[in-house]
């Protein structure tokens, strides 16, 4: 993994901590959704991720999560459907555009079940 690379990715994503969190939007300062998000962020480094996160489960290629490392995206779901994409950051923790009560976060990286893990660097 390019640690370097990673390392700017999380700093860059975890400035827009606090920020809302509005359904299919595409702003990291005026709102996004988790896939929006994930999606925006990696755009910034020039890497083009789909913009659900159903899709986002394709991209790059699979990792363990025993192996997790910062930068990866974490897909969260139920019965195998991916419906939330995050980033893992570190220590357990994902940044991630959680909800509309919430905004964008950092929380645990369990916070639902973890249908995928996906290295994209």
């Amino acid at each position: 993994t390019n640690t370097g690379l990673a390392s700017q990715i999380v700093n860059y994503a975890l400035q827009f901590v606090g920020n809302p969190y509005v359904y299919g939007g595409n702003s990291l300062t005026n709102g996004t959704d988790c896939s929006g998000f994930t999606s925006l962020v990696f755009q910034n480094f020039g890497i083009s991720l789909p913009r659900t996160a159903a899709s986002q489960a394709y991209v790059g290629r699979t990792v363990n999560i025993s192996d997790i490392q910062p930068g990866d995206l974490v897909l969260h779901g139920y019965d195998g459907v991916v419906i939330h994409a995050a980033l893992y950051i570190g220590n357990n923790q994902v940044v991630h555009a959680l909800n509309s009560n919430t905004g964008i976060v950092v929380t645990n990286y369990q916070i639902m079940p973890i249908v995928a893990v996906r290295r994209v660097l």
